[in-house]
């Protein structure tokens, strides 16, 4: 066997592996928590057996020009096969990159054990073949992977779309005899592009990360839901098919591979309000927002004047939106408010044109009537306490808006669509009284608690079964517990 192979470290040690660790390694593959993320690791015993005949016979034959090695991770104290971590080709990979590979029991996860593994494995190959460069590749969401190979001194190189189609996350560590300092290469060039639908489950998935990881960094716990922390709707697909529909949505994209994604509302012919930036976390502080930012800019040359706000809680938010130009409007607890305005000339409204543009407009209390203001475009608003009456108000969209204790009274709502819509923070319900709704259709609805009174019901189904028949069938199983 080659002794060269063994490698201790402080809580675990590296070895090569035996037939008589057939036992332990199969109850650690029995383990969803590994293949899950491994598939390729689901084998049957006969498999298994065939597997690891294979790797125990590729240690006579290592080959410190051509490094291609897998070990046991055994744990000091009990001395029990706790993972597995190698490094060899992968057939994704260019034929130069040697790749870092392991995995760990779930009873030995968050103790850094994985850590001190890839550490001590790699510290090994440097020092003792002619490896210069080890490499490793996480998919997007395996935030756990993803530390370990961080707190090993990895660096985050890219992002690649690789053979199988998916996204991964690429990094290397640098020996140090290289020659290299792992600060060769200059920082990661993203491209904006607008935004289509097919790309709304992406955008979906890489915006949740991001909020979530605000969350976790700055939220007081799950029910502490602060709308600019933490946006309405940001994990949900329908939402930001939404704003792909509605608003000016871009992919934020390096090579390939989406990493982030910002949203413009234009407000008018100079004025343009940049709704959020979001990063997928792997990629923050590494100026991919900074680029964003002037590309968003450049991509709007009209635009004169810029605003945005952002939760009161990220003072990392504070200080890169004020290193990008843009200064304090107000601040307080919940929210801060900026405004960038660029050396461009900010056209005024004409009342005699056929579209005037009301900006920062003071209308408290204005009464609008007798008026045409069909195709009308309401953004960014405050409407509270408002009252519309009397109106023509067919195909208007109403979306991403406030209507709590609200009051819709005497209306025609024939053909009208609700969609994506929720009962706020304090789930106070909603109240139809003296409505027509015949014919109408609750679909994917969560109806928990609903209560109905009075209400013909002839001709309503629930999942297919007519409303009538399950109250007649009620009656009778009543009638039966009676005679009974």
């Amino acid at each position: 066997m080659n002794h060269h192979l063994f490698i201790q470290s402080n809580h675990i040690s590296l070895r090569p592996f035996t037939m008589e660790d057939q036992a332990e390694l199969l109850c650690l593959i029995a383990q969803p928590e590994i293949t899950n993320v491994l598939p390729e690791w689901k084998m049957t015993v006969e498999q298994l057996k065939g597997f690891l005949q294979f790797v125990i016979g590729s240690y006579e034959q290592f080959d410190p020009g051509d490094v291609r090695v897998m070990l046991a991770v055994i744990h000091n104290v009990d001395q029990r096969v706790i993972g597995w971590c190698g490094v060899f080709p992968n057939d994704m990979l260019d034929a130069s990159d040697r790749e870092v590979a392991y995995a760990i029991s779930r009873d030995h996860r968050s103790k850094g054990y994985m850590t001190e593994a890839v550490r001590a494995i790699s510290r090994h190959l440097f020092e003792h073949t002619s490896l210069e460069r080890i490499v490793g590749i996480v998919k997007p969401f395996n935030m756990a992977s993803r530390k370990v190979l961080e707190h090993a001194g990895f660096r985050l190189v890219s992002r690649r779309r690789l053979a199988d189609g998916a996204d991964y996350d690429y990094f290397e560590l640098i020996g140090k005899e290289s020659g290299q300092t792992g600060n060769d290469q200059p920082p990661a060039r993203v491209r904006l592009r607008r935004a289509q639908m097919e790309d709304a489950a992406m955008l979906t998935e890489t915006c949740t990360r991001a909020f979530d990881q605000a969350m976790k960094e700055w939220s007081k716990g799950p029910d502490d839901l602060d709308p600019n922390l933490c946006p309405p709707g940001y994990s949900s697909v329908h939402m930001h098919r939404y704003v792909i529909r509605e608003w000016d949505y871009f992919t934020v994209e390096l090579g390939d591979c989406l990493i982030g994604g910002v949203s413009v509302q234009v407000l008018g012919r100079a004025y343009a309000r940049l709704d959020k930036i979001f990063i997928d976390p792997a990629w923050q502080g590494r100026g991919v927002g900074a680029q964003v930012v002037r590309l968003i800019e450049a991509a709007y040359p009209e635009v004169a004047v810029w605003r945005l706000e952002t939760s009161g809680r990220q003072p990392n938010n504070h200080h890169f939106y004020e290193k990008m130009g843009y200064e304090r409007l107000y601040s307080s607890k919940d929210e801060y408010g900026y405004e960038k305005r660029l050396h461009r000339s900010v056209p005024k409204p004409m009342l005699d044109e056929g579209s005037v543009e009301w900006i920062q407009a003071h209308l408290e209390e204005g009464r609008i009537s007798s008026s045409n203001l069909s195709r009308l475009r309401v953004t960014d608003c405050n409407l509270s306490g408002s009252r519309f009456t009397n109106l023509n108000m067919t195909d208007m969209l109403l979306a991403d808006l406030r209507l709590s204790g609200s009051v819709v009274e005497w209306g025609a709502l024939d053909g009208i669509h609700f969609r994506d819509t929720h009962l706020g923070a304090e789930r106070r319900p909603m109240q139809w009284e003296r409505c027509d709704l015949a014919g109408t259709v609750f679909r994917d609805c969560d109806l928990s608690g609903v209560q109905l009174d009075g209400c013909s019901v002839k001709g309503m189904k629930i999942d297919g079964v007519a409303v009538e028949d399950l109250l007649a069938a009620y009656e009778r199983c009543k009638l039966g517990e009676k005679n009974d």
